[in-house]
């Protein structure tokens, strides 16, 4: 319980706006199995004369599409989408709930991959289990061709894949457009499997590092606080040991926050051990005394049994939250803070950059 809790407070500090992500509809394909047929939420973007993509793995009889019985990465089904040697493809688009961002630059990623079988029976029992390449577009209308946003490499793995890409448009454009193309000039019968695309997660503008140099304390502060937030959110930073200028300063701010909002105590008996020991560390990197102290005090009688606990340390632990914010008041954790970005402002630069 105090995993899923703290886990709860810290995704609530880490929450995107509705203008950092474009959402798909129906990502992951879902729909009634059948071939000839685009999910729905998704336009078919092929030939006139062709039939559709196809939507996979069909359990019942007929039983497996073109031989095709991979078991969906997400979901229950997902999307199949050939390239022809009569040099015409298959391709699905989609309105977007808001244009892109001209000049922006947006995480993007989805499951790709092929199948070990694909024999068309409308074709004569025609091979098309070689890989293809998936395009990525964006375009002012449904299937237009505006700009290629992403080109992956042959997908040739039979398991399921991530595949990530930032998307930079050059206009605002509202469709999104996947298509399966050739591997190099051959015209070829091929196919690609698609499933659980991510939403287009808007990434922060690139730092530069005159800019990060002209930054007083403060807005140095700022600036590395909302950039670890963002990439954290999106999943570009994973573990914040790799940047343990960055991860002080971040996770002495959340400690902050969170002890504003629930108190000391209830903080602590919620926390994970493991983060609790993070702080601390962070604390000390700071040179937080009073505080600090107090953290290690709480921290070691809330992990005592009850019958242990005597009356003087259930006195100090009650009267924990006043102690923190008298603490607080004379010996500010965000002056430590500032601090410590003076004394190592080579060193966040450097972390900054390199995100």
């Amino acid at each position: 319980m105090r995993l899923l809790i703290f886990s709860l407070l810290l995704a609530s500090s880490l929450s995107l706006s509705a203008q950092d992500r474009i959402a798909l509809e129906n990502p992951s394909f879902e729909d009634v199995p059948q071939t000839g047929r685009v999910p729905q939420s998704w336009d078919n973007c092929g030939a006139p004369n062709q039939t559709p993509p196809d939507i996979h793995p069909n359990d019942f009889p007929p039983y497996h599409f073109f031989g095709v019985n991979l078991r969906p990465d997400d979901g229950w089904t997902y999307l199949g989408m050939v390239a022809r040697q009569t040099d015409t493809r298959e391709g699905v688009t989609q309105k977007l709930a808001m244009p892109m961002k001209a000049g922006a630059q947006y995480l993007f990623s989805l499951s790709l991959a092929r199948s070990k079988t694909y024999f068309s029976g409308s074709m004569g029992e025609v091979d098309f289990t070689r890989p293809v390449v998936l395009r990525i577009w964006g375009g002012d209308a449904p299937c237009a061709p505006g700009e290629l946003l992403a080109l992956t490499v042959p997908v040739e793995n039979t398991e399921w894949l991530e595949y990530v890409f930032t998307l930079s448009p050059t206009q605002a454009w509202p469709y999104l457009t996947l298509e399966a193309f050739y591997a190099g000039e051959e015209l070829y019968n091929g196919h690609v499997l698609l499933d659980h695309c991510s939403d287009l997660v808007l990434l922060p503008p690139p730092l530069l590092q005159e800019d990060l140099e002209a930054m007083d304390d403060a807005k140095l502060e700022t600036t590395m606080l909302e950039s670890v937030k963002k990439q954290l959110s999106i999943g570009k930073l994973g573990d914040l040991t790799a940047v343990p200028y960055l991860g002080v300063c971040y996770k002495s701010s959340v400690f902050e926050q969170e002890v504003a909002e629930m108190g000391l105590r209830r903080f602590v008996n919620n926390a994970p051990y493991g983060e609790l020991t993070s702080l601390i560390r962070a604390l000390e990197a700071l040179r937080v005394e009073k505080n600090l102290a107090l953290l290690k005090d709480v921290t070691r009688i809330s992990r005592k049994n009850k019958n242990q606990i005597s009356p003087e340390e259930y006195q100090y632990f009650e009267r924990a939250d006043a102690a923190f914010e008298e603490n607080l008041a004379s010996e500010p954790i965000r002056d430590k803070r500032l601090e410590y970005i003076r004394k190592h402002r080579g060193e966040i630069i450097a972390e900054l950059l390199g995100l």
